[in-house]
């Protein structure tokens, strides 16, 4: 019984190793995966948001529910390391930047501010860099 404890224990690792390694192939987004979006604030689309994003309080300091607003380098080392986006489109609808990853699948809508700092306006799944931005942009109703 003593030996069979250490093969388990190995086979199990070894298991964990293997799924570990693939993890990033099965969250790998599909080319055929339809876009999908939502607005970063539930009730209020995103080109409403745009119009307002300058006047909103960084999400440190905010009272009531409104899109994660932070610094401009908040936002991207968030969006890279949480979700693997990179900027995709930097001029997009009224100032916007689109940031997408292959790998999750995953996309984001920034609205940039006069002062250094951004807000997530909208963000959803089936992004590919197969696909034009402006089928984002169009998705999020931009």
């Amino acid at each position: 019984m003593t030996r069979i404890a250490p093969r388990l224990a190995r086979l199990g690792m070894a298991g964990s190793v293997a799924l570990l390694t693939a993890m990033p192939a099965l969250a790998a987004s599909r080319p055929d995966q339809p876009v999908q979006g939502w607005s970063a604030m539930q009730g209020t689309d995103p080109a409403t948001l745009l119009n307002d994003v300058q006047t909103m309080p960084l999400s440190a300091v905010a009272v009531d529910d409104q899109p994660y607003c932070a610094t401009d380098d908040e936002i991207a080392q968030t969006l890279a390391t949480d979700f693997n986006e990179q900027p995709i489109d930097t001029a997009g609808a009224g100032g916007t930047e689109l940031w997408g990853s292959d790998l999750m699948g995953t996309w984001t809508l920034v609205a940039a501010r006069d002062d250094d700092t951004s807000c997530i306006i909208a963000s959803g799944i089936g992004y590919s860099d197969e696909k034009s931005a402006d089928l984002f942009y169009r998705t999020a109703g931009l």
